[in-house]
């Protein structure tokens, strides 16, 4: 998984500097494969297992597949992006798939390496074409079978309409992709196929993927001013839960402007968060709310005590107006997303809910301040867990209208295969870790952050509507009767279930 080659990329990135200043050469050691994570996922602890967990490996030997070269007589690649109009959202269009020319942005520069070497191999050029309505486009190429695109790059919400329409092409049954090979990411097999059918799967290729990873910031001068310990020192020792995160939350907030009324606009809080964090925290709690069984199919895992514990600590904090921010009772009334913004940077508020894009956008933040991973339930689970947004995360697909399944898998294995050896280090080593995370403890949660990373297919494939109805709406009208909406909500969940599963039955 990425996890495993991002953290042995750091170790070869200091050997190799260490080398080059002692102007001397040395062969390193032997690869370092990543984990295999198969097996039954109703319940994340017991799927995902401190992957990458020993911080002595050594460098990693570089692989590739065994794909020879080939003519493909200056044939167009096309590639079908999502766009999202509004400033609020505009940070999330591609930046993974195409570069026009070299600009000095490292980013940029490494996607367009990355594709010039692909386009010299294969003799073909890669292009991308950025729309607004993703599933919609692919449908109507599908019903005049135009085969215009070879790619496509849905939100991974919106992955489950387009395969169940059969508008995709299930990935297990491309030709020259090897779903098994280090630059794919295992997790999205494990999460997201059903009846071992996969529509769509994230990797090496994207870092929009990495972008949607959910996770936690904090403002170092107001922990400084109140004297709180270290949220560091709290995650270090397996300790930063919700009620650690409600007890620190709760001792900052203050009434800035004297109206006796706290504000967003005007007002220091402890927290902010949004619709998307209770979700996120069911995740960050090792929990889901579907999962799938050993024939790999989807089933109903939501409603245990546990779930029930997760939900009322979420609660509690939503319902907290003196001392938690939430975003979307301000929706339609100002950007809510620029807001979070300001108020973090104005050093009115101690912590926020963030997806990891947001990083970027306080680069120019005066204050200090670190990221961390989202809280788990209580010390005693293991590990913690992150989330893929479902709404900004994406992930790579293949309409079944592409003429050429054996050319398609080629160049993208191939390219997936480069991504690793390029854009993720751009990404992660170079800008995130080096432009961005403010300090080596950062960089540390950062790890972490994704060390453990899972899909709800729940929550992705919206079964019943609870996901992104009951539990994202878990307090956003100030009232929580979340026991009760999924007793109501039970049926419609295996209903709609039962019609995936009808549909991937018709599917070839």
């Amino acid at each position: 998984m990425k996890t495993s080659f991002k953290k042995s990329l750091t170790v070869l990135l200091f050997i190799l500097l260490v080398l080059s200043l002692l102007v001397s050469c040395q062969s390193g050691g032997g690869a370092d494969s990543d984990k295999d994570k198969d097996g039954d996922d109703n319940n994340i602890q017991a799927d995902i297992q401190n992957d990458g967990e020993d911080g002595d490996k050594q460098p990693e030997e570089r692989v590739y597949p065994n794909l020879e070269a080939a003519d493909f007589g200056g044939y167009e690649f096309l590639v079908l992006t999502r766009t999202v109009f509004g400033a609020d959202w505009a940070e999330w269009d591609h930046r993974d798939i195409y570069a026009e020319e070299l600009n000095s942005d490292v980013i940029n520069d490494a996607v367009f390496n990355r594709n010039k070497k692909i386009e010299e191999k294969y003799n073909i050029e890669i292009k991308d074409r950025v729309l607004s309505d993703v599933p919609a486009v692919i449908s109507r190429a599908v019903k005049v079978d135009d085969d215009v695109y070879d790619l496509v790059a849905p939100h991974n919400n919106e992955m489950p309409a387009m395969a169940s329409a059969g508008n995709l092409v299930d990935l297990f049954k491309v030709p020259y992709l090897d779903l098994e090979s280090p630059w794919w990411d295992r997790g999205t097999v494990r999460d997201l196929s059903i009846m071992h059918k996969l529509f769509m799967i994230q990797g090496d290729l994207l870092i929009i993927d990495n972008d949607a990873m959910e996770a936690m910031i904090f403002n170092k001068n107001l922990l400084q001013e109140n004297e709180l310990e270290s949220p560091y020192d709290i995650v270090k020792r397996g300790e930063w839960t919700f009620e650690k995160l409600t007890e620190m939350s709760r001792n900052v907030s203050k009434d800035l402007n004297g109206d006796g009324q706290m504000y967003i606009k005007d007002d220091l809080f402890g927290l902010i968060l949004q619709r998307d964090t209770s979700p996120s925290f069911i995740v960050s709690a090792g929990e889901k709310i579907c999962a799938k069984d050993e024939n790999d199919y989807p089933i109903i895992t939501f409603g245990t005590e546990r779930h029930y514990r997760i939900m009322e600590a979420i609660t509690e904090l939503m319902l907290d107006e003196e001392n938690v921010v939430h975003l979307h009772r301000y929706e339609g009334q100002f950007g809510i997303y620029d807001e979070q913004v300001k108020m973090f940077q104005e050093d009115r508020a101690l912590f926020s809910w963030i997806r990891m894009r947001i990083v970027e956008r306080l680069r120019g933040m005066e204050t200090d301040f670190g990221i961390l991973p989202c809280p788990k339930l209580d010390a005693s689970q293991e590990n913690y867990y992150t989330r893929n947004n479902p709404h900004t995360g994406a992930g790579i697909a293949i309409p079944v209208t592409a003429s050429d399944l054996a050319r398609t898998g080629m160049i993208l294995e191939d390219l997936c295969a480069e991504s690793r050896y390029t854009l993720q280090p751009a990404y992660y080593e170079i800008n995130l870790k080096g432009k961005y995370a403010r300090d080596e403890d950062s960089r540390e949660m950062l790890d972490i952050i994704l060390q453990n990373t899972a899909h709800d297919i729940g929550d992705v494939y919206n079964f019943g509507e609870f996901g992104k109805g009951a539990i994202s709406q878990n307090g956003q009208n100030r009232k929580a009767d979340y026991v009760s909406d999924f007793e109501k909500a039970y049926d419609r969940i295996q209903r709609d279930i039962d019609k995936v599963i009808a549909a991937y039955e018709k599917l070839d």
